[in-house]
């Protein structure tokens, strides 16, 4: 009998958790019925906790109870199994990683465009790029993300993952959720990091009778690039007022309730630069399945 499905906190190998003791969770394969578990992390290369032999059918909602986890901590978990006979068969193994636990350990600032909004006056989508250096090789480079609104972001090009609608509905007053990327392999010696951002939620039409500007006029996003690089010195790239601004590009207006309009002879300028703007409120953890693209339609001419 071995252990399939592994999960932690319902999610199958999470980036940027925010749950400081996890639980874990799997399904069986093989023999009849579970009599045993034994579940080991590892931080570092440091066993952080053995539970040892659990006499026990439970896999589902086993807490962590091994030594405190910090920010950014990456922990590999295994688990062994004792089937009916008292037999224990192989290993199965996953792994989770932490994101930013603390507000200390935000040092990006909130950005917004250059412009003052007004109440009801919709605009087109603010464009932010930031362009750096990074000859020495990367270990390891994590990108956490958040907006007062809809964002998406691109390194030299590319677009990380495709998470949709990021960083997902809250009650902008009370918290906002940020989203962790692994962006390890798509740094190279000169690059570019781009972020698009939307109205969304928060200041897009929204509830009914297309209200705009629920929970305010100035939208504004947050990035914070963090290297590692070999020797263990930590490189951070954060949003703050240095960053290229501009609202010049393609899309000129963007709503998730009244569309969009797009104009293809336009690119980005990045003529102004950034304003840093207050936050204020406390950035959470995604810990939830993301909004994926699934299917594209291609555009008809009706006549």
């Amino acid at each position: 009998m071995r252990a399939i499905h592994l999960q932690t906190e319902y999610l199958t190998q999470p980036l940027g958790l925010g749950i400081e003791r996890p639980r874990f969770y799997w399904n069986c394969e093989g023999g009849v019925a579970q009599t045993a578990y034994q579940i080991i992390a590892v931080r570092d290369g440091e066993t952080v906790w053995d539970s040892g032999k659990v006499l026990s059918s439970r896999m589902t909602h086993i807490p962590y109870e091994g030594t405190p986890l910090r920010s950014r901590d990456r922990v590999e978990w295994s688990v062994t199994l004792w089937d009916e006979a008292g037999r224990p068969d192989e290993v199965s193994e996953s792994w989770f990683e932490l994101g930013l636990l603390e507000p200390s350990d935000w040092s990006a600032q909130w950005i917004t465009g250059d412009y003052k909004p007004k109440k009801n006056v919709r605009y087109p989508v603010d464009c932010f790029r930031k362009q750096f250096s990074q000859p020495s090789p990367v270990r390891r480079a994590r990108l956490y993300a958040s907006a007062r609104g809809v964002y998406d972001v691109t390194v030299n090009g590319t677009r990380v993952e495709n998470f949709i609608l990021a960083p997902g509905m809250t009650d902008y007053r009370k918290r906002i959720q940020y989203q962790t990327y692994d962006v390890t392999d798509m740094l190279s010696g000169d690059n570019t990091l781009e972020l698009r951002l939307a109205d969304g939620w928060y200041r897009g039409s929204c509830a009914a009778y297309g209200v705009t500007g629920v929970y305010g006029t100035r939208t504004s996003v947050i990035a914070q690039l963090e290297i590692t690089l070999e020797d263990g010195t930590v490189r951070t790239i954060g949003t703050d007022g240095t960053w290229d601004w501009c609202n010049d590009g393609p899309i000129r207006f963007a709503d998730l309730k009244d569309g969009e309009r797009y104009d293809a002879a336009r690119s980005p300028g990045y003529a102004g630069t950034a304003r840093t703007v207050q936050g204020g409120v406390r950035l959470t953890a995604s810990d939830n399945v993301p909004v994926r693209e699934k299917e594209r339609f291609r555009a008809k001419l009706l006549n």
